[in-house]
């Protein structure tokens, strides 16, 4: 029996382990830590419940976005809290049969050994110490202290957010002489570059982009890896964890006397609830499509179109900011489009491909209606993030959330223009910490608080940081995707 309890001990600390997102060569260390420490501190029994059972029940609970996504950091709390109820149960749904499997394994191991597993030991004082130097060294202890670091970050960043809410941006104005009478922002979700015909995939799935008129960007990279931390350090003035959320593209447009519309097929559960819809809140007219409840429809991008042309047509002497943010190519890939256009035998592959080839059709009807007008116009299209592909079965993708790849940054940076004539590719990386002295560059703004400049004029920097995890890192430290492009067969 004292084998099978140490037996059933090392698979609860291994599965333990991988469930908070630990593996490599670390995993032996704290899981061989957490094994030593239930070895230990089940010698008492008021031990297991008090201080085992309780962070080892959220570990259970942790374990799907653990096994999926890796250790708790800012982006996966803002996801957690932020997440409305539909896209927590499609992320429930889109969880692999095995990974359930695992945590059911887990939580049998769980059960038997917090209620029948105990090893005696003759020095109690020194044993139940060990324990607890052991635990300290754990798995477990790095779970929780990610967990307190991640909340306090996100907690630091939602104060910073909701207090802007009720501050007047401090714009000083130089001066304010924009180019168009109607720029557009389209916000993409989840969109890696490389999978994009228009920067070289080899299945046709952007082909507007590929072939319009246009400067896409090649080597433009996200702040972050979720888009609750990416778009607030995007749309506003911000140097890595720090932000200034009042000063946004928002409000600055908003200074520069421009009507100021903001279009969103995200889900919308409060005005001051999630880091986007506190920047939206700062536009003159405001829609989103989804309230966030448990019966919101799973409304198609397409949506959006019929409110932009509204928009478009309301009369203004001045120019227009009108900025689309859309669902893109968010999980679960098959639910964001009408029809799965490409039918490969991988079908998450097949269907986000097609997610890609909606967005551009997307972007066609939205420059087609900015024609229409025969005023001049601008257009910027950007993704909040990529994705990496966690897949262990060969031919069968599932891409996810990630911080551990550069392919989770990657993103596109296009712009089409009614005076721009030549499709261009711009090889250069671009960080998109000065994505806001783009856009002042962009509408035409000078300010005191940041420098304005084009993607041409955009410094050229070798070592361009992003946040990862719950800190600043190189990008060129991080690793490449094991399977950067996933070719059809």
């Amino acid at each position: 029996m004292k084998r099978l309890n140490v037996v059933i001990t090392l698979l609860l600390s291994l599965l333990l382990t991988i469930g908070v997102g630990y593996n490599g060569n670390e995993m032996i260390v704290v899981s061989g830590c957490l094994f030593l420490a239930l070895i230990f501190l089940s010698s008492k029994r008021w031990l297991k419940w008090l201080v085992i059972f309780p962070i080892g029940f959220v570990a259970v609970l942790y374990f799907q976005s653990g096994y999926i996504y890796g250790h708790p950091n800012i982006g996966i709390i803002a996801s957690l809290v932020e997440t409305t109820k539909r896209e927590s149960i499609e992320f429930l749904l889109a969880v692999p049969i095995k990974v359930w499997l695992l945590n059911a394994i887990l939580l049998i191991v769980f059960g038997y050994y917090l209620i029948r597993i105990e090893f005696v030991f003759k020095w109690h004082k020194s044993t139940v110490l060990l324990g607890g130097v052991c635990l300290y060294f754990s798995s477990l202890s790095l779970f929780v202290n990610h967990i307190y670091i991640s909340t306090e970050h996100y907690i630091a960043q939602m104060n910073a957010i909701r207090s802007s809410i009720h501050q007047a941006a401090n714009w000083t104005v130089l001066s304010a002489k924009p180019k168009y009478k109607n720029y557009v922002l389209i916000i993409g979700e989840s969109m890696r570059k490389d999978y994009m015909s228009a920067y070289g995939y080899p299945i046709n799935t952007t082909p507007f982009l590929a072939q319009t008129p246009a400067i896409l960007v090649n080597g433009y990279l996200s702040t972050a890896s979720h888009t609750a931390v990416s778009l607030p350090r995007t749309l506003g003035i911000s140097n890595g964890l720090d932000l200034h959320p009042v000063n946004n593209i928002i409000t600055l447009a908003n200074a520069a006397k421009m009507k100021t519309i903001w279009l969103s097929n995200q889900g919308f559960i409060g005005k001051y609830d999630t880091a986007v819809s506190v920047i939206a809140m700062h536009a003159a007219e405001k829609q989103f499509l989804k309230k966030g409840n448990f019966l919101t429809n799973n409304t198609s991008d397409y949506a959006l179109l019929p409110l932009f042309k509204q928009a478009l047509a309301q009369p203004y002497n001045g120019s227009k900011l009108i900025v689309l943010h859309i669902m893109g190519s968010h999980e679960n890939f098959c639910d964001r489009i009408k029809k799965d256009i490409y039918g490969l035998k991988d079908k998450d592959l097949s269907c986000y491909l097609s997610t890609y080839n909606q967005t551009d059709n997307i972007i066609k009807a939205v420059v087609n209606d900015l024609k229409s007008t025969q005023e001049s116009y601008s257009l910027f299209y950007f993704s909040d993030h990529g994705l990496d592909n966690v897949s262990t079965v060969k031919g069968q993708t599932q891409l996810v959330h990630g911080d551990l790849y550069k392919q989770n940054y990657e993103v596109p940076l296009i712009e089409i223009a009614s005076d721009i004539k030549q499709h261009t590719m711009l090889n250069k990386k671009i960080s998109a910490f000065d994505f806001m002295s783009i856009f002042s560059n962009w509408i035409g703004v000078k300010t005191t608080q940041l420098p304005a400049f084009s993607v041409y004029q955009a410094p050229r920097v070798n070592n361009i940081h992003v946040l990862s995890g719950n800190k600043m890192v190189p990008f060129n430290s991080l690793k490449n995707d094991p399977d950067e492009i996933i070719k059809p067969h």
